[in-house]
């Protein structure tokens, strides 16, 4: 903005607007410091920055850096590679509430997207074990570890107790143990 006189003369060919005003609404984010139970949403990328957090890691597999978040502002963030998937596959099966197979490592960066993006937006009851790693920039950076999930939407899982094991898990079970 230019003063000339009694007016004020725009220079730019923007308007006068922030990139990111602050929502008033919502609390500030913070890292999670202390070990505890959460119920965290899995909150999706927005388009432009979608290929940075879905990307191949330096061994060439797929990876992806999953954020999640909670109603007072707490955050974390969590590394996972197809390299050792079996920690997707549970994170992504608990939070939709369905099986969800271990995805191949063979599998693309688009596909991984593909494989994740039913369990963006879902909220989860979270057992997270925080421990402090290094400091970078001035602050104390943190390693978590997931250690329960639990669907929060009773929706999810219908009428079912959380007890109710399906008849064919039971039914000779001690007679045919496959190992």
């Amino acid at each position: 903005m230019a003063r000339l006189g009694p007016f004020t003369i725009s220079i730019s060919h923007q308007p006068d607007t922030k990139m990111n005003p602050p929502n008033k609404d919502l609390p500030p984010l913070k890292n999670i410091e202390k070990s505890g139970t959460y119920v965290m949403k899995l909150i999706k990328p927005k388009d432009d920055k979608m290929l940075e957090r879905f990307k191949v890691n330096k061994k060439g597999y797929a990876s992806c850096r999953l954020f999640f978040v909670d109603g007072d502002g707490n955050c974390l963030t969590k590394n996972y590679s197809v390299e050792f998937g079996k920690g997707l596959a549970m994170l992504v099966g608990k939070m939709t509430g369905s099986f969800t197979p271990e995805a191949p490592t063979s599998i693309t960066v688009d596909n991984l997207i593909r494989y994740v993006a039913p369990a963006f937006g879902k909220r989860a009851t979270i057992e997270i074990e925080a421990t402090e790693d290094k400091e970078w920039n001035g602050k104390m950076q943190y390693n978590y570890k997931l250690k329960k999930i639990t669907p929060a939407d009773p929706a999810v899982y219908g009428a079912k107790a959380a007890d109710d094991i399906p008849e064919s898990f039971t039914s000779g079970a001690d007679e045919q143990v496959p190992f």
